[in-house]
């Protein structure tokens, strides 16, 4: 099967009111992405690249450029095959993530569509498993954090993660305020963003770990492996690297300097699903649970996100649960029917592929014009 045409398109869909996060980079308040479609021997492949330029210094406009440019055109007539696909890509251009990411997404889909399967099967995994989910709480005042916990708990959610990494005073008064509506069974982590100095991460340590938490996200920037490590060693909680993990090598760095106790991988800032699969075997050679990160995606990057989470038990088993939750946070999609989030699960779309159609009304609506 010969790939035939790729085409990029921008999108901006508004998050909600309640769920204009904010993080230690920036508030974040649409979705700015770009969608990719495939064409093969009548089939569509679709992907999605959710841009985080904080972390890779891509945005949707510079995903539309690499792929117009340099990616497609070194794929456009040859075989769809994964694997190839992703070396040629890594010849041709170096970095950008997200831009191979949502071709390789795209490629799976299409190869799903023609195999009359879905992902989760092509990925070797049994029936599919529910993977277990959290809600994600901004840097937001105490009385919002408190409000956002109740909003979290009318939908079923016994997880939720609250955003840190500013002043550790500020930080524990929103803790507080989550701890305090919390019922019997359900539980809080924290996520820095790399947000802290290491002697500010350090100091943290206690005091979050008095306030109740139950993890502790990315404390410090990736540049600190050292200290990433000394804090897990002193952690009385589960230390989760996230930007600490963009590449394979990554994975084995963090490998061997355990720079924590969970990894959070997240397909598109690897570089696609395939990527993911390997820092997913070097953290189940190292005896490391992971979870699914997220940069906040739409319905696309959400369904394949669930279909990776459902086919891999080291994800589904982890202790704290994945952020497979970007379609509550947005007003709108761009797909006719959203992954199913519910009670506190993702569940992987049951069609071939990754199982979501592109509406394309949608599509136009929240279209970003040349």
């Amino acid at each position: 099967m010969r790939i035939e045409a790729i085409e990029v398109l921008e999108v901006r869909v508004p998050r909600t009111p309640r769920n204009r996060i904010i993080t230690s980079y920036a508030a974040l308040p649409d979705a700015h992405n770009a969608i990719v479609r495939v064409r093969a021997e009548g089939l569509e492949g679709v992907g999605e690249a959710p841009t985080e330029r904080w972390w890779t210094g891509e945005d949707a406009a510079s995903v539309r450029h690499a792929i117009e440019q340099y990616l497609a055109p070194e794929l456009i007539g040859r075989d769809v095959g994964l694997r190839a696909a992703l070396q040629r890509m890594e010849a041709n251009l170096a970095a950008n993530p997200y831009a191979k990411a949502a071709i390789e997404m795209a490629l799976w889909d299409l190869l799903g569509k023609a195999a009359g399967q879905p992902l989760y099967a092509l990925l070797g995994g049994g029936p599919p498993r529910p993977v277990p989910i959290k809600y994600v709480i901004g840097r937001v005042e105490p009385s919002r954090a408190r409000d956002e916990t109740q909003f979290a708990q009318s939908l079923g959610f016994t997880y939720v993660k609250v955003k840190v990494g500013g002043a550790l005073a500020d930080d524990l008064a929103r803790v507080a305020a989550v701890r305090d509506v919390l019922r019997p069974g359900q539980r809080v982590g924290v996520d820095a963003n790399a947000g802290w100095s290491p002697v500010e991460a350090l100091a943290a340590l206690a005091p979050l770990a008095s306030a109740g938490i139950s993890f502790l996200e990315q404390p410090v920037a990736a540049r600190y492996p050292g200290v990433m490590a000394e804090l897990t060693r002193r952690s009385a909680v589960p230390v989760v690297a996230h930007e600490s993990l963009f590449t394979v090598r990554d994975a084995y760095q963090a490998a061997v300097e355990r720079v924590a106790h969970i990894w959070a991988v997240t397909p598109s800032t690897h570089g696609g699903i395939l990527p993911a699969l390997d820092i997913l075997s070097v953290a189940r050679a190292a005896g490391l649970p992971c979870l699914i990160g997220s940069t906040v995606e739409l319905g696309i990057a959400t369904a394949a996100m669930a279909h990776l989470g459902a086919a891999v038990d080291l994800i589904a088993d982890c202790p704290v649960p994945s952020d497979v939750i970007g379609p509550l946070y947005h007003e709108g999609d761009i797909v006719v029917a959203q992954p199913r989030l519910a009670g506190g699960f993702a569940y992987a779309p049951d069609g071939p592929g990754l199982g979501v159609e592109l509406d394309h009304d949608a599509v136009q609506k929240f279209a970003v014009k040349a």
